[in-house]
């Protein structure tokens, strides 16, 4: 398997790259300080942004993430703890009334 990234990047989609990995800290001086870190950096940006992940903030948040950075929240939304319920079956507090009002 190669470590070769065969890929044809837009001068457009290179700019955007190079600003999520500027915002990051990821600059020349970085880069020649530690290459291994810019090395994996750029390839993960690179791999996101080829599946399909094109908004910087988006990139950013993933790249923060690969490196630990920024913390994965600790409690799941409520719609993610929602749709856990419907696919395990398993059914909501679901309040009964009485048919008379009362």
């Amino acid at each position: 398997m190669s470590s070769n990234l065969n890929m044809s990047v837009r001068t457009s989609d290179l700019a955007v790259l190079q600003g999520v990995l500027d915002d990051a800290g990821y600059d020349c001086t970085s880069s020649l300080a530690d290459p291994k870190y810019y090395n994996v950096a750029v390839r993960l940006l690179f791999k996101l942004y080829h599946d399909g992940m094109t908004s910087p903030a988006a990139l950013s948040i993933e790249l923060s993430r690969h490196f630990g950075k920024t913390p994965l929240p600790s409690k799941s939304s409520a719609e993610f703890e929602k749709n856990r319920k419907r696919m395990q079956g398993i059914r909501s507090a679901i309040e009964v009334r009485s048919p008379t009002g009362a």
